[in-house]
């Protein structure tokens, strides 16, 4: 059963003046929130303005976000969520609204994979697909069927579903099958749904990372992140901050007739390029 506590209350303003802050009075929800690439989103969407409610399987890390948004003066809701059940979900979603009045964004970030466990696909279990598959393509099917009506009844609402590269262009090594699956899923269910609420205006969008400085990468050898600083045109390995500027700008009124679209982030890496 989640649990949260609404952090900060008081207005954020820029040089006394709300007028350049992009995302002002806007809920989001940030999910994966507590670290990596889900921290650097929701900063982002503090800094522009945003009330944020950060949802995590990791109830301390979500807590920690949250004290980084009330420094920049915005309101945080820490909730301990796994999305890949759907009763956490939805009590997750009547805890913002409940605390928020309304929710405007929301950002599916959770994820993960099995890479640790190196294994080929033919060595792999149903339990592992289980698991990948659940804490991303279900994740993201299950918060987005949490908020799609309540953003329907509003007539606006704007969706960021986190993919990867993986899921478009596969990866080099092995124990990623299930996940480029689980990527790929989310790609193809983000711009079905894009049509479906389309006319509700709400926005739905994907974005996929390639790799990024993130914990994940502690499970990496040197010569897999040298492998992918080579396949990178830019010669580095992304930083979550480039994932959350993008998303901060999809999320924003100033993306609003971008839809149904999937922007990758990874350097050319998607490309062949190295």
């Amino acid at each position: 059963m989640p649990g949260g506590k609404l952090i900060g209350a008081s207005p954020f303003t820029q040089n006394g003046s709300n007028d350049k802050l992009k995302l002002i009075e806007r809920v989001a929800i940030v999910t994966g929130g507590a670290r990596g690439i889900g921290r650097a989103i929701a900063k982002a969407f503090a800094h522009e303005g945003a009330d944020i409610a950060v949802c995590d399987i990791n109830l301390g890390g979500a807590r920690s976000t949250c004290g980084e948004i009330v420094k920049k003066g915005r309101r945080a809701l820490a909730i301990k969520a796994d999305v890949s059940n759907t009763n956490d979900v939805d009590q997750m979603v009547k805890k913002v609204s409940d605390e928020f009045g309304r929710i405007d964004i929301l950002v599916n970030n959770a994820g993960g994979s099995a890479r640790e466990r190196n294994r080929l696909f033919c060595q792999s279990s149903e339990e592992v697909w289980d698991y990948v598959l659940g804490i991303n393509l279900k994740g993201v099917m299950n918060c987005c069927r949490a908020v799609i009506e309540h953003m329907m009844e509003q007539r606006s609402g704007k969706i960021v579903n986190i993919a990867s590269t993986t899921g478009m262009v596969g990866t080099p090594g092995i124990g990623m099958a299930d996940y480029a699956a689980a990527k790929a899923g989310i790609i193809g269910f983000s711009q079905v749904l894009a049509k479906e609420v389309a006319a509700y205006g709400i926005n739905v969008n994907c974005v996929s990372p390639g790799p990024v400085e993130t914990r994940a990468m502690l499970h990496m050898s040197s010569e897999r992140k040298e492998l992918f600083v080579k396949q990178s045109g830019l010669g580095r390995i992304g930083k979550p901050q480039d994932v959350a500027y993008l998303v901060a700008f999809l999320v924003s009124d100033e993306a609003s007739f971008i839809t149904g679209q999937n922007y990758a982030v990874c350097g050319l890496t998607n490309l062949g390029i190295g």
